[in-house]
């Protein structure tokens, strides 16, 4: 048998949880970890709880405990409550360790890898045991004899090396854990990152790649290990973006032929392990040929291409947690298998981090295991396998083995990981690799390896493309339908006479009606490789079970919001970059984000583009309704609300009030003192993308909130910031001009310039903010610095003052396009979309064209609203910043009044569900997967909290409830009211 290495890197990833993390309950969840492991494993945990019971009775007499005292009465069942709540009764070490290390083996911590992997020692044990039974008789009964010669046969052939990049940063706790593992597994090594002062005053820190394991001794005036290995590096390793320069520097300690890289999240089992001969035979290296490969007649042994990697799959130890870690677990489980096995069949198989082995004499002589350059190399893994694939590597996938592995399992860590694989994909479509493959392969391997790979992420940004494209054929046709004659036909398809002149269309509509029933016979070809992957391995009942499970769960809406962060990740990599390793931290999903945070996370992803095509498909249903427009008002709709309908305990009365106060206070916070999460944050972060960042100025308390950004470059802006807006916005315009070129149908006048009266709607609450600014940046200059001291929030008032005319601005032209149209909800709609495609182009145009390098901290927004320009640290720029900030202020005024309304939108779309009775439970149930019976229970405030909570809905219920009537009146009256409503007005009749 081979000799092979298992290597994890760790960064900060939890070793041990611990106890405080386990029976404490987090601020927004409503339930501890244990109690939550409880109701997933509750059979593991009865016996849990049995194994605990007994342990302590037995050692009762050992610490001094009455033996006779317990016989007499017998054990009550409340003296056995703390067992069945935490696991424990005594507080004692080896007590509260066993509940410990139970929550650890459950959830995704590195104490479940260690002791996964470890396993490969116990089946080494096991094989040479069994495989040379003269090896028992020889040493004839002595055990520990026995033991140790096993012991020897398993360091030989299998090495475990954790490569913990902040092994000497740990703090107390971690320190503890990590000497933990090493006492629990003496053969565990760990390689880590160990600084030196210079040598020379004023040089460079020195630094080595050390390795201790479990046997090595522990130096007694530091507490730490010595190293058994110490190589000083020529400088700082950690050059990209931290997990491949960590397997980097580990890299010199491995042993053997053949490497696993492990993740941090990954488990073992014991009769995978024994496996592992097989897997290694899989290299073809074990009947090697003794010929030299450049004999003139050894040459033919070596005609194959050696095997660089050997895949294995995975069994995702998190499915069954909830629809959103099912859906994780079957695109792995999809993706690693069925996927896999085809692509190493054709030769288009890469590396995926997969528990896959690698031949490790051949990649390290061909450029190693892992590429770490910042950004371009976000997922290392796959570089693994192009550069084994460039240079003659073979790779294979095996279907016998497997290992376990977690995945994400609440929506914002599954999108954030999305978000991971959707930017690396923009780099990797930049990088050489990708060109050599794609100018080098022959026309086969190449499909194969596009389909696989760049394909799948261009094939989503086309269905989303499709998508707009398809609506923007809709409202034109909308708008032909409204104001054109249409051919009508008899039933049996024969023309109606008398129709003069008429448009004929029904070909077209049958073509729409077509075109909706193919997109939906291709929605659920889509769920096809999950039911094949089920239905192979577990039979047809299982399977569509399963299937079911996921469409009452409703994943079809997750999909399809999916499918648009894949997509805007990819593109905005590739016109801003910005590629990052994102930190999923994979806990469980039970805590309650609030609106506003859910909302700043996806607004720019995927919210706006939602409500934007919301917006397109109520106008096509009122000029071109047809029954099958319902499909696309379900995956639109899934665009805006998939973040809030994912989200535990959304529909909870109390719960959703508190969250409307915290929306409304994060929308105003931020003006007067600079606070971490506020609208004018997000909203300065989604800017710079475009702006980049002026240089740092060190020790300013609200730089830490940004990152380092550079200035997007001009040709990506242009295309896709400028000429791509411009064009939509002027695509809506011709729209409405059309629609309103024809004569009224009321009073029969040609109506006057329909693009003089869009400019008016869509520029006037543009210049009315503008004044509205000037006005209030002259009363904040002159009053604001004698206010500071006698009323600090000033800067807070005046911001609400400009806010609160923007938002009855935007209403107020609104309404008058409302009349304008006479009160003609089809032209109003279309109006609507013209002026906020026109706007959207225009703050776009000003942000790109006008604004200069932002700033890192937020000194310039306070002083417009405060008047103090003096003493913000921005030297040479006081006199140019006024300026600067007018522009950014204009398009703000804006963006925050459509922010206002839209967040106010999406809530009333979210409160009907509120009201049915029960809903919290029937909604838990869809997303934990969790009877009623078994599910959480509500969290218990103290009477204060209690007292607070409710006195916060009732004042916040009133102001929401006064906000949807407000909205509810200003379309319904004049529906009601438009005979009535009706005003001489002069200027009304030139628009």
């Amino acid at each position: 048998m081979p000799t092979f290495t298992v290597l994890t890197p760790h960064y900060s990833e939890k070793i041990l949880l611990s106890l405080r993390e386990i029976i404490r309950e987090e601020s927004q969840s409503r339930v501890t970890l244990l109690e939550y492991l409880k109701q997933l494993h509750p059979i593991e945990w009865d016996n849990f709880v049995k194994d605990t019971k007994i342990l302590a009775e037995e050692s009762t007499p050992f610490s001094g405990g009455n033996p006779f005292g317990a016989e007499e009465k017998g054990t009550s069942k409340a003296d056995d409550l703390p067992f069945y709540c935490i696991g424990f009764k005594s507080a004692a070490p080896e007590y509260t360790l066993r509940t410990r290390i139970w929550a650890s083996l459950r959830a995704q911590t590195l104490y479940r890898t260690v002791s996964g992997m470890m396993n490969y020692s116990k089946a080494i044990k096991l094989l040479y045991r069994v495989e040379n039974p003269e090896v028992v008789q020889l040493f004839g009964g002595n055990t520990d004899k026995l033991e140790r010669e096993l012991e020897r046969m398993a360091r030989r052939k299998f090495k475990f090396v954790v490569s913990m990049q902040r092994y000497s940063k740990f703090n107390k706790e971690e320190q503890e854990n990590a000497e933990f593992l090493l006492r629990a597994y003496p053969d565990l090594q760990i390689a880590y990152l160990d600084e030196e002062p210079p040598k020379k005053e004023g040089g460079e820190l020195r630094l080595f790649s050390a390795l201790i394991d479990g046997h090595s001794e522990i130096i007694p005036e530091t507490g730490k290990r010595r190293p058994k290995f110490r190589i000083e590096l020529p400088g700082n390793p950690i050059l990209g973006d931290g997990k491949s320069d960590n397997q980097n520097h580990a890299i010199v300690f491995y042993r053997g032929e053949y490497l696993q890289l492990i993740d941090a999240n990954q488990d073992n089992y014991l009769e995978e392990c024994l496996k592992i001969r097989n897997v290694l035979g899989e290299f073809e290296e074990l009947h090697m040929s003794n010929q030299s490969p450049y004999a003139q007649w050894g040459h033919k042994d070596f005609t194959k291409s050696p095997i660089a990697i050997v895949g294995a799959r995975e069994y995702i130890f998190s499915e069954n947690i909830g629809i959103l870690g099912d859906v994780a677990a079957g695109k792995e489980q999809t993706f690693g298998t069925l996927a896999a096995r085809s692509l190493s069949w054709i030769g288009g198989k890469l590396h995926y981090g997969h528990p896959d082995f690698l031949n490790a004499l051949f990649m390290n002589t061909r450029g190693g295991v892992s590429k770490a350059q910042k950004g371009l190399h976000l997922n290392e893994d796959i570089y693994a396998g192009m550069n084994a694939f460039g240079r003659g590597g073979r790779i294979k996938h095996t279907e016998y083995y497997q290992c376990g592995k977690g995945r994400d399992l609440g929506f914002g860590t599954i999108l954030n990981f999305q978000t991971k694989i959707g930017t690396g994909m923009g780099e990797q479509m930049l990088s050489r690799e990708y060109y050599y493959l794609g100018t080098q392969l022959p026309i086969d391997r190449f499909l194969t390896f596009y389909y696989g790979h760049p394909g799948f992420h261009i094939n989503n940004i086309m269905v989303i493309l499709s998508v707009q494209v398809f609506m923007v054929a809709l409202v034109f046709l909308g708008t032909m339908n409204k104001q054109l004659l249409i051919c009508r036909y008899t039933a049996s398809n024969q023309l109606i006479g008398g129709q003069a002149g008429c448009y004929n269309l029904s070909p077209v509509f049958n073509w729409i009606r077509r075109c909706i029933v193919s997109i939906f016979l291709v929605f659920f070809i889509a769920f096809l490789p999950l039911f094949l992957q089920e239905l192979t391995e577990r039979g047809t009942g299982r399977a569509l079970i399963r299937l079911g499970k996921h469409f009452l769960s409703l994943s079809p809406i997750f999909e399809v919001f999916s499918t648009q962060i894949y997509t805007h990740s990819i593109i905005s990599n590739l016109n801003f970059g910005g590629a990052r390793y994102i930190a999923t931290g994979r806990g469980f999903a039970t805590v309650r984000e609030p609106f506003s945070k859910l909302y700043s996370r996806f607004a720019g992803p995927s919210i706006y583009l939602g409500m934007r095509t919301l917006a397109m498909l109520l106008y096509i249903s009122l000029t071109l309704w047809m029954p099958h427009l319902i499909y696309f008002w379900i995956t639109v709709m899934a665009l805006c609300i998939a973040p809030f309908l994912f989200n535990p305990h959304q529909f909870l009365f109390a719960d959703f009030i508190i969250d409307y106060r915290e929306f409304l206070r994060w929308m105003s916070r931020g003006n007067s003192l600079s606070h971490v999460n506020s609208w004018i944050g997000y909203c300065r972060m989604s800017r710079t993308m475009i702006t980049g960042y002026k240089k740092k100025k060190l020790g300013h308390p609200s730089e830490k909130l940004s990152g380092d950004v550079p200035r997007a470059k001009w040709r990506n802006v242009l295309f896709s910031e400028i000429f791509f807006p411009v064009f939509m916005a002027a695509l809506f315009v011709i729209a409405y001009m059309f629609i309103n070129s024809f004569p009224d149908t009321v009073t029969k006048r040609v109506r006057p310039s329909p693009l003089l009266r869009i400019a008016v709607i869509s520029l006037g609450p543009v210049v009315w903010n503008a004044a509205v600014l000037i006005i209030l940046f002259l009363i904040s200059l002159f009053f604001g610095p004698m206010m500071a001291t006698c009323y600090p929030k000033f800067g807070s008032l005046i911001a609400a003052i400009a806010h609160s005319c923007a938002v009855i601005g935007l209403i107020a032209f609104f309404e008058f396009l409302w009349y304008l149209e006479r009160w003609d909800a089809s032209h109003v709609t279309l109006g609507l979309i013209a002026a906020i495609f026109v706007q959207r182009a225009l703050a776009k145009l000003l942000i790109s064209v006008f604004l200069t390098r932002e700033f890192k901290h937020d000194e310039t927004n306070r002083a417009w609203w405060t008047g103090k320009w003096y003493g913000r640290g921005l030297g040479s720029h006081v006199m140019s910043q006024p300026a600067r900030e007018f522009i950014v202020k204009v398009v703000e005024m804006t963006l925050w009044s459509s922010d206002f309304l839209l967040g106010h939108i999406l809530l009333f779309i979210l409160t009907p569900p509120i009201l049915i009775p029960y809903v919290d439970k029937a909604h838990s149930t869809m997303l934990f997967w969790l009877r009623p019976s078994k599910q959480i229970r509500a969290p218990l405030y103290s009477m204060k909290v209690r007292k607070q909570r409710r006195w916060m809905v009732i004042k916040y219920g009133l102001i929401y409830a006064v906000a949807a009537a407000s909205f509810a009146a200003l379309i319904i009256i004049p529906v009601i009211f438009k005979e009535v409503l009706n005003f001489n007005c002069s200027f009304c009749t030139q628009l």
